[in-house]
């Protein structure tokens, strides 16, 4: 169990940021005999997920729609997993159009260079373009 500080500190985050987190309801902390807040590793887990869809520049409402759906035990609830699938859509619609936007540089691009820049890419996100543009095409 993380004090704020602590877990401000193993996530690279501000405590007032963890604060604004918890106040939204993406973080749900329990209270010590000290009453100082204690985060668990489902904290820093969803801080991860929080990462992971803020650099995919997805709004912080709708990271916490997708962390409330992931925590549902009781059942599925088909709207909520047809606006994610949305969301995803969404998501994936504009990775199209930055590809598409990037694709003209990248052609200009001797093989050297290409080479380095497909490097850049982990063999997932190489997968996952792929299969990105099949979807999308």
């Amino acid at each position: 169990m993380y004090r704020i500080g602590e877990l401000a500190a193993v996530m690279n985050l501000s405590k007032r940021t963890i604060d604004y987190y918890t106040q939204i309801g993406l973080l749900n902390p329990v209270r010590a005999n000290s009453n100082y807040r204690l985060y668990g590793e489902e904290s820093v887990q969803v801080l991860n997920l929080v990462e992971h869809y803020k650099n995919l520049n997805m709004p912080l409402e709708e990271i916490k729609s997708f962390i409330e759906l992931m925590k549902a035990d009781c059942g599925i609830d088909k709207e909520k997993v047809e606006k994610h699938v949305e969301q995803i859509a969404n998501i994936m619609q504009h990775l199209k159009e930055e590809i598409k936007i990037i694709e003209p540089f990248l052609q200009k691009l001797n093989e050297h260079e290409k080479e380095m820049v497909v490097n850049k890419l982990s063999p997932q996100g190489v997968t996952l373009a792929q299969t990105l543009l099949l979807l999308l095409n």
